[in-house]
């Protein structure tokens, strides 16, 4: 085990990774410098200023913490809600502005404002044929998915743990051996907080291409999910099925068509920073009964690395969920079919463009993940890998061989599907439909790749990829554009 002193480092070397951004520019940013450890985070949520030199911070999910006046650096942004009313107010009565301001709204995570411009859409022209498409597709959602024993019995004869409870949303069946009461701090128990997620996931996926034009099989039965409440339960049974999945944080499996997933809180190293964070409070708790100079100092720092690991928790788990939730969307949709190997970029690069940022909430749809632009950007100067062709062709898969390699693949295949959704939509679903229409037996050559792409995507090689690289060099984080604008 470590020590105190062990842990109290390793506190501050997780704080100096732990600048936490992301999409969700909820009100205010806070630049918060850790007491003595000269290490900065990076949060947003709402600050108030209070009597006595203190400030509280509510982040929308965690809670608040608290710290001193000169600890901290705010800057006043306006909420995500706010941004959404300047766009539907600049939209005037266009509807096809009003509408821009429908598809804003849902990059950003916010559904309600997505469909309140849609309604808005429609009043300024009621034959608006995406606003109805949306409209269309709402009220299929909405409708009731009966009977589910069929998926409840696959996954009780799958996991094989009856002791494992079953929990049901309107689209997913859920089975499950998280506790019935929420954690502490939250309002819910963890099973139904899955769910809440599960759902945002499913509906943003369909979204995103009927707002665009492009109308997906909707599931006829409820999804398969299974979480455990710890790590080991969830190696054991992961192992059995494929010794590969050793170290997936989670996974969809096409065959058995269930996603799994485990509490991201009950990993070795999680367990170790959680430890930390009960030695800091036990240290706070001293300091305080014993009145000890440094107790403010003491406090702050307990509280923080707290909250830092909560929002950690969460992090992770939200990662994984919309990353896995996506590839599971993917094959029941008909966007890319379970009975066709679809390569790997494809899979990956358009599971990481839904892939939640930091933040600790859902964060919408393509929204800029800063690691995987980093990673990005450290193999853009080697053109031999970082290459259009070597991504397209599944080379930056068949050639990873070792993680940092993976890595970097998953950064670049998250960059070319990034551009090709946001600049090349049509051609795009046209090389996803090709790639579904292939036999479920191919093996994919890298030429066979490379020439349903050109099919699909009908532009010069070379000017595609001037096109990309000038388009990625431009592509900034949500924050880095607030911050760039200060």
């Amino acid at each position: 085990m470590f020590s105190f002193r062990a842990r109290l480092g390793m506190v501050l070397s997780v704080a100096a990774i732990a600048a936490l951004s992301s999409s969700q520019l909820r009100g205010d940013i806070v630049k918060y410098r850790l007491p003595k450890s000269g290490r900065e985070l990076v949060l947003q949520g709402s600050v108030q200023t209070n009597p006595g030199g203190t400030r509280t911070f509510t982040h929308p999910k965690l809670g608040t913490l608290h710290f001193n006046l000169d600890d901290s650096t705010i800057i006043k942004v306006p909420t995500l809600q706010e941004q959404f009313k300047r766009q539907l107010g600049k939209a005037g009565g266009d509807a096809d502005k009003r509408y821009e301001a429908a598809q804003w709204a849902l990059r950003h995570g916010l559904l309600s404002s997505f469909y309140e411009a849609v309604e808005r859409t429609l009043e300024a022209n009621p034959n608006h044929p995406r606003a109805i498409m949306v409209k269309g597709l709402k009220k299929r959602m909405d409708e009731p998915i009966g009977d589910s024993s069929k998926q409840e019995k696959e996954l009780k004869d799958l996991v094989g743990r009856p002791d494992m409870k079953i929990k049901m949303s309107k689209h997913f069946v859920l089975m499950h051996d998280t506790a019935d009461k929420p954690f502490v701090n939250r309002k819910i128990p963890r099973a139904d907080e899955r769910l809440l997620l599960l759902e945002q996931v499913y509906e943003s996926f369909l979204l995103r291409f009927f707002a665009h034009g492009v109308e997906l099989e909707i599931p006829k039965d409820r999804l398969k999910v299974v979480l455990f409440a710890e790590h080991q339960d969830y190696l054991f049974f992961a192992t059995k099925l494929d010794p590969g999945l050793s170290s997936a944080a989670g996974f969809w499996s096409p065959t058995t068509n269930a996603s799994v997933f485990y509490d991201n809180g009950t990993t070795e190293d999680f367990k170790q920073m959680i430890d930390v964070s009960s030695d800091l409070q036990e240290a706070k708790a001293e300091a305080v009964k014993m009145r000890a100079s440094n107790a403010a100092e003491i406090k702050h720092l307990a509280d923080a690395f707290q909250f830092i690991v909560g929002m950690e928790r969460e992090n992770l788990d939200l990662k994984v969920v919309s990353h896995e939730t996506t590839h599971q969307m993917a094959g029941n949709t008909g966007l890319l079919p379970r009975d066709v190997r679809v390569p790997s970029w494809v899979h990956e690069g358009l599971a990481t463009y839904f892939e939640t940022s930091d933040g600790a909430n859902w964060g919408g749809i393509g929204a800029v993940n800063e690691d995987r632009l980093d990673w990005y950007r450290a193999l853009e100067p080697d053109k031999e890998h970082s290459n259009i062709d070597f991504i397209v062709g599944d080379q930056i898969f068949d050639y990873a061989g070792s993680h940092a390699s993976t890595v970097h693949g998953y950064g670049q295949a998250w960059a070319l599907t990034h551009f090709l959704m946001e600049r090349h939509f049509d051609g795009f679903i046209a090389f996803y439909r090709r790639l579904g229409e292939m036999p479920p037996e191919v093996q994919f050559s890298q030429a066979t790749l490379t020439t349903l792409f050109n099919e699909a995507i009908k532009k010069d090689r070379r000017a595609l990829d001037t096109e990309w690289r000038t388009y990625m060099r431009g592509l900034k984080t949500d924050l880095e554009i607030i911050l760039n604008e200060r």
